[in-house]
């Protein structure tokens, strides 16, 4: 909150979200009031801020005076970057945060049956957010606003002082990044593609804005860190002599799952900021880093550290990676959630690394060949039941 000089701090902010039941309606009044909108987890690198304005250049305007004639505005919109952790939530909840956030980054829920959601990478259009039921979604697009609290205090039953501020974004879209660091905290680090909300850059007013929105309910209290996981490798190259060999790796870390879509600004005359909501296309190859050791042998000599650099430099070799993490082990049917990527061809380097001599791969996860539609990158989410 503010100190005796009116200075703002910082730290005494948070996040709501959720996805657009109109694509690029603002879900939220000016100002902002649901207390049933849901505060998401986001991380202290979280921002919301104009981005992408245009300057109409006016300076060749004559009219006999001297000096230049102040540009114009022409289109803006809204941008930033939105960090969140990955946390349990409630059974019944089947589209938390983190697949919220997938499926405004050009995700679909292809599938759901008993617990289960499958999200793959979509070539469907952004469609309306119609429920929080079970079922095959397509993209959807993200309603978001930053809240900055002033005054004497969240809980304060008097708040009549306080010149809180909000920052919104409607019509948003995500590239998101997963970083799944070994014993680190599972983050989806996003990107923000969106238009500005309520016409407002920023707006600063009398209205108390703590109580703007909730905890979602049963959500975990502590984020998921990466230990205890279950992982599988495989190798697999040429039908000969390396075929779908599993490996073990040792100090498997730092697995990074870039998903890189193709989004770009579409300018719309009727908008009133002279932008329409952006589509998502995959076009392009997900990437993903990733670093284990270099081990003597892997699978007792059938994969070796030859074999690992041959497979670079041949390029017919690729990994397969699943790693599967427990959010709620407590349930009937545990809360978990599985990353495929059944495909991963790689560059890497050999290099020393904390004590060890280490491969940091570069790849590319990808489909199998022209017309295959096996997906380049699963992630299924069983989120349990009581």
């Amino acid at each position: 909150m503010a100190d005796s000089a009116g200075v703002r701090q910082d730290k005494v902010r948070f996040f709501v979200a959720d996805l657009e039941s109109t694509v690029g309606t603002f879900l939220y009044p000016d100002p902002p009031s649901a207390t049933t909108a849901p505060r998401i987890p986001a991380r202290g690198e979280s921002k919301l801020m104009p981005v992408d304005g245009e300057v109409i250049d006016n300076s060749e305007a004559l009219d006999g005076y001297a000096g230049a004639i102040s540009s114009t505005r022409g289109a803006v919109g809204m941008g930033g970057t939105l960090v969140t952790e990955l946390r349990a939530n409630s059974s019944t909840t089947v589209f938390p945060t983190h697949v919220k956030q997938l499926l405004a980054s050009g995700f679909e829920a292809t599938s759901y049956s008993g617990t289960t959601l499958v999200l793959n990478p979509s070539t469907k259009a952004i469609a309306n957010w119609t429920s929080e039921t079970g079922e095959a979604k397509s993209p959807a697009s993200m309603s978001i606003v930053e809240c900055l609290i002033d005054g004497p205090g969240l809980a304060d039953a008097s708040r009549t002082g306080s010149k809180d501020e909000w920052l919104g974004a409607m019509g948003a879209v995500l590239a998101t990044k997963i970083n799944l660091g070994t014993n680190g905290l599972v983050t989806y680090e996003s990107a923000i593609t969106g238009q500005v909300a309520a016409d407002l850059f920023l707006d600063v007013s009398d209205t108390d804005l703590s109580t703007f929105g909730a905890e979602p309910t049963d959500q975990g209290k502590d984020p998921i860190v990466v230990k205890g996981a279950t992982l599988a490798v495989k190798y697999t190259d040429d039908a000969t002599p390396h075929s779908s060999v599993i490996m073990a790796p040792d100090r498997f870390r730092n697995l990074t799952i870039d998903l890189a879509p193709n989004i770009v600004r579409v300018e719309d005359p009727t908008a009133a900021n002279g932008y329409s909501v952006s589509p998502v296309f995959y076009d392009n190859a997900i990437g993903v880093t990733l670093e284990f050791a270099d081990s003597s042998v892997y699978n007792a000599g059938a994969i070796t550290s030859g074999v690992v650099m041959a497979g670079f430099k041949s390029q017919r070799a690729w990994l397969s990676i699943e790693l599967t993490l427990t959010l709620d082990s407590l349930l009937s049917t545990p809360q978990t959630i599985k990353y495929d990527l059944p495909r991963v061809q790689y560059d890497v380097e050999r290099a020393n690394a904390e004590g060890a001599r280490a491969f940091t791969f570069t790849g590319r996860a990808v489909r199998a060949e022209r017309g295959a539609s096996l997906s380049p990158f699963t992630v299924t989410y069983n989120h349990g039941a009581a």
